[in-house]
């Protein structure tokens, strides 16, 4: 009896190795070329198109605002203004390769501005706006303490074109000028070249174009999501006390509207949406992850949704809101904080992606 025993567990092992080596052999390879290439073909270079575009919309705005400097003209250029510094928000979380290189988030979107250093750039009309100390003097930031001196626009326009008026206007055009060469520079390099090695490097170890893009999403939705759009300004790298000027388009109020726009946009690039659809989520549905209860996936795209539903929430600018509004808003980065262990942690162990930038901050 015993004998049979054996023989009888045995032939099941043998099963059992049989059916996990049909199993391993019929599974195919998750395509990670294919992925890659939905993201850098149909996501990444078309997204720096639109900025680009909107770049030089930007510019055509300022040149017809210093041409006939009127009420008509500086709302075209705030309502263009505003659309960029919307459409920089679904390219925040791509700051790698050619972006890195031409330091694309820095010259964009480096808030707080020094709005005595602006000043002093102004009056003095001597400046290099790509010098490191002129780092909080440029961007989308510079334009928004430039352009909404108020948010009366026949306010706004008389102080435009008060003092230094002259001046003034060459510094918002040599701002924008600025933004427009950053843009094209970073598009033209994936246009030729960067995109076809960008597909090609699909591997998952660090320096690879996966990890680029985890780490790359980590790093933004970090440091400049959660602490610099919503954290820093309530106040929790400062004992609780709020820090309303450190918000994000501060002057023009429009802080609000950046932050949802900017979770949209990022959601979307983690579902990897185009025409292929292919993205994360796919991949780690691939991986068939299914340690909780719902797919890791699905815990990512449902805490993105509530994150936009706390946003709702809240009715007032960030700037007004981290005072009138605390408690909602601490309800807002509580669900931030939740979404970064998600991505942090969740995420890059089940794609074995090392997360490589150092947080000094504390979580």
């Amino acid at each position: 009896m015993r004998s049979y025993r054996i023989a009888l567990l045995m032939l099941l092992s043998l099963f059992v190795l049989s059916c996990k080596k049909d199993k391993d052999e019929t599974t195919p390879e998750f395509d990670k070329n294919q992925l890659l290439t939905n993201y850098g073909t149909n996501l990444i270079v078309p997204t720096y198109e639109r900025l680009d575009e909107s770049v030089y919309l930007l510019e055509v705005k300022v040149n017809d605002f210093i041409s006939v400097s009127n009420q008509s003209n500086l709302l075209a250029l705030r309502s263009q203004f505003l659309s960029t510094y919307e459409a920089w928000q679904s390219c925040s979380f791509m700051h790698f390769g050619p972006s890195d290189n031409y330091t694309l988030k820095q010259v964009f979107n480096t808030y707080p501005v020094d709005t005595s250093l602006i000043n002093t750039n102004i009056s003095s009309g001597t400046y290099v706006l790509g010098a490191a100390s002129n780092t909080v003097a440029i961007g989308l930031p510079a334009l928004d303490f430039l352009l909404f001196p108020n948010k009366d626009l026949a306010i706004a326009l008389s102080r435009i074109n008060g003092v230094n008026s002259v001046n003034k206007k060459q510094y918002i055009k040599n701002v924008v000028l600025q933004l427009k060469a950053a843009i094209t520079s970073t598009l033209s390099s994936w246009r030729t070249g960067h995109l076809s090695t960008f597909i090609s490097s699909n591997g998952n170890s660090q320096g690879s174009s996966l990890s680029e893009i985890v780490n790359a999403i980590n790093l933004d939705f970090e440091k400049f999501t959660r602490d610099g759009k919503i954290g820093i300004p309530l106040g929790v790298r400062s004992l609780g006390t709020p820090i309303p000027s450190k918000t994000e388009a501060f002057y023009s109020k429009y802080s609000l509207v950046l932050f949802k726009e900017s979770i949209q946009q990022l959601k979307q690039y983690f579902n990897g949406e185009s025409s292929s659809n292919i993205g994360l989520d796919d991949y780690l549905n691939h991986l068939n992850d299914n340690n909780r209860t719902a797919r890791l996936s699905t815990r990512i795209n449902s805490q993105f949704d509530i994150i936009i539903q706390k946003a709702n929430l809240i009715t007032n600018p960030i700037s007004i809101a981290v005072i009138s509004e605390q408690a909602n808003v601490q309800k807002l980065y509580d669900e931030l904080q939740k979404i970064i262990v998600l991505l942090k942690v969740d995420l890059s162990s089940a794609l074995s992606i090392l997360i490589t930038y150092q947080d000094n901050d504390g979580d």
